[in-house]
């Protein structure tokens, strides 16, 4: 089985400086690729940094500030011979929050409607000291570009109380080898921890670094074309001029310490789709790196808990949502942070049944039914979404879920919203196999990335709706082996 462009979560948090808490991605493109598909790339410091209120037409999110982010251009690697860039930022969970005097790799999008630019969330943008692979590729241009590149970075991380998920070192001098089961090639990480290899010929590769002393490999991230047939060790697949990057993190940290336990609401009912955060005992941080969302049965768990005192937030933004259909909460289930439980953590500590109990909520009703292309099959893991025409002060008006196999959906969503039930997908290129209503949309839309939208429902949520449905304008596509 082949997965292309699949990375961890939690690897993109780490090099996406100071993104806010709730924010996942299911992968990010390779070096080779995102340059291929910025507008422009360089190098360039923050200068000034502006508060923007959103306007009306802004990406979905009511919990975040926009900003303006003032940028002074200091190399090119592709694009115009520019100076100076202006950045629209923080109207979604995944965008950055730009600060005075950071230097960026930024690979950029130009938005001819703001006239500003953006870069994608989840995609390869990141501080400069995050980016010594990137910049080995950029600087070699145009020769790089011309030949198979396999690369990837070895860094220590920690988990710290206070600060969270972060970097001890960067690993250099370390052994990787590289095999296509015939041949081995052996390289050494410089001293920025990264290791690169030029003119593989095409094939499926290992690649199985040496482990330090003292060290545990935590986890690897992949970025490219990866052949998951064998679970245990991934291969890269490299083909003619294409790149693919195999990052791994080491621990000394203890990968059995652990907290988990079930959220319930006023109810007695299991919450999904609710995160939670692990904050030390009397800080004052605005997020954490140690959170985690519960699954379809409620249950969450927080792994790679470092030694300390700890509260556990729920909620953390306080907006009442359809998912969360409560304030700001505190472990044992209390929304008085004066009353929050303290959980402490030793080494090796594994606490199971931390149950959370949240004392009352707002009413939801459940919105059930199924998605369908034209021609009356259902369209699978794409997404359903709800958006109200407005909301009261301190509460949010948008949910979405994914559809199962079979199309069908099922969404909780609050009580006395008045809006509009959707289903949304993202076509691009190479997601579809001779699908000539997607490829006509993407030249329409100018980009490799359009959202489609089905006719919307409008609907005002007073109780429970079944047997709804939502059709795409198009019927169905197969969609390619890489998906």
């Amino acid at each position: 089985m082949k997965i292309s462009l699949i990375a961890l979560s939690f690897a993109l948090l780490l090099i996406t400086p100071d993104v806010a808490n709730g924010c996942s991605c299911s992968g990010a493109p390779t070096i080779c690729g995102a340059y291929a598909s910025a507008d422009a790339v360089f190098i360039g410091s923050v200068q000034k940094v502006e508060q923007r209120e959103p306007k009306k037409n802004d990406a979905p999110s009511e919990n975040f500030v926009g900003q303006i982010a003032h940028v002074q251009v200091e190399k090119v690697f592709k694009g115009e011979d520019i100076s100076e860039a202006v950045f629209h930022a923080g109207m979604s969970s995944c965008d950055p929050i730009y600060k005075e005097g950071q230097r960026w790799l930024f690979y950029a999008y130009y938005d001819k409607k703001s006239q500003a630019w953006k870069i994608h969330a989840c995609d390869r943008s990141t501080l400069i000291e995050n980016a010594p692979d990137d910049l080995l590729y950029l600087q070699a241009l145009p020769a790089s570009g011309q030949k198979i590149r396999l690369s990837g970075a070895l860094k220590h991380y920690e988990n710290d109380a206070m600060k969270g998920f972060s970097l001890v070192e960067n690993l250099s001098g370390v052994r990787v080898k590289v095999s296509d089961g015939q041949k081995t090639y052996e390289i050494y990480t410089d001293g920025n921890g990264v290791y690169e290899i030029y003119g593989l010929p095409p094939g499926r590769y290992s690649i199985r670094p040496e482990i330090p002393p003292g060290l545990k490999k935590w986890f690897p991230s992949y970025y490219g074309e990866i052949d998951y047939s064998d679970r245990e060790a991934p291969k890269a697949v490299l083909r003619e001029k294409s790149c693919a990057n195999v990052d791994f993190i080491y621990s000394a940290g203890s990968a059995d310490t652990f907290i988990s336990g079930k959220v319930f609401g006023a109810d007695g009912r299991a919450l999904p789709n609710v995160c939670l955060s692990l904050l030390p005992k009397g800080s004052a941080a605005a997020r954490s790196r140690l959170f985690d969302c519960t699954d379809e049965q409620g249950r969450y768990e927080v792994r790679e808990v470092p030694r300390g005192e700890y509260v556990i937030v729920i909620n953390f933004d306080g907006k009442i949502s359809s998912d969360a259909p409560f304030p700001k909460a505190y472990f044992p289930g209390v929304f008085d942070k004066e009353r929050a439980g303290v959980l402490t953590i030793s080494a090796g500590d594994r606490l199971e049944d931390v149950n959370i109990h949240i004392p009352s909520q707002e009413a939801r009703n459940k919105l059930q039914g199924v998605l369908l292309y034209s021609d009356g099959r259902p369209v699978a893991d794409e997404l359903v979404g709800f958006k109200a025409e407005t909301a009261p002060e301190g509460y949010s008006g948008e949910v979405h879920t994914t559809t199962d196999a079979q199309g069908r959906f099922s969404l909780n969503v609050l009580q006395g919203l008045k809006g509009r039930l959707y289903g949304f997908m993202y076509t691009y290129t190479g997601k579809y196999v001779n699908c000539p209503w997607s490829e006509e949309l993407i030249r329409a839309e100018g980009t490799k990335v359009p959202q489609i939208e089905t006719e919307p429902i409008s609907l005002e949520i007073t109780a429970d709706a079944q047997g709804l449905k939502l059709i795409f304008p198009f019927p169905y596509c197969v969609k390619s082996k890489r998906e």
